[in-house]
């Protein structure tokens, strides 16, 4: 069967927000909070650089436990207690900072192009529909495979092929077209068409397809 490639999803503007997921977003924004609270409790009653005005005390916290995510800290530590945590802080960023610049790195360079059905039981559990060449044997291998009928479209050209694929199932396209290994290989042989399209899934051998080769001999008077 032909199928589509997945979308590439390194035209999406939200991209950023892919390498980590949001149970980790959720813990990273958690940690965060928690480690500039306990830096500012330890540093308040000793350290002058977090005195004054309540406004200016969460300024200061604030621009600090930014500025640690980028090592850019130049407020001065006194407490153990904050030093310690601050350490384990910074290990954490350095950490987490190196796997979300690979992990990113890697979708912005690399093609994300996948199949986007394998499988043809998950056609037939999902209703969608499929496509097939018209006149073609493969409307009746597929209706042996338990495809509904309904769910059935037939088509005469390459064009119709790509026209289908593109809308997809739910846009009054198809899923999916069946069609015999030969037009595949043509299909699929088309640089419109190959980037776009896949073929995947068993081959089916059935008795579709035959050539004949024909051998005329002459007999010639002799005189």
């Amino acid at each position: 069967m032909i199928i589509p490639f997945e979308d590439d999803d390194r035209k999406n503007a939200w991209i950023f927000m892919k390498p980590l997921k949001m149970d980790l977003w959720l813990t990273t924004g958690f940690f965060f909070v928690f480690t500039r609270f306990v830096v500012w409790v330890a540093e308040h009653r000793v350290n002058e650089e977090f005195h004054g005005p309540p406004g200016k005390q969460v300024g200061m916290i604030f621009w600090f436990s930014f500025s640690t995510l980028v090592f850019a800290h130049k407020e001065k530590l006194i407490s153990n207690l904050s030093r310690f945590v601050v350490i384990v802080w910074v290990f954490v960023v350095l950490v987490h900072t190196s796997s979300y610049t690979a992990s990113l790195t890697s979708m912005l360079t690399v093609q994300k192009l996948k199949p986007s059905v394998t499988d043809i039981r998950d056609l037939i559990q999902s209703k969608e529909y499929v496509g097939y060449q018209q006149g073609s044997f493969v409307e009746g291998l597929l209706k042996n495979k338990a495809f509904d009928t309904s769910k059935l479209k037939n088509y005469s050209t390459l064009e119709q092929y790509d026209e289908a694929l593109s809308k997809g199932s739910k846009n009054g396209g198809v899923a999916a077209i069946f069609e015999e290994l030969s037009y595949i290989k043509l299909f699929l042989s088309n640089p419109k068409y190959c980037a776009k399209y896949t073929m995947v899934g068993p081959i089916y051998n059935t008795a579709g397809l035959g050539f004949v080769t024909l051998s005329l001999s002459l007999s010639l008077p002799v005189n």
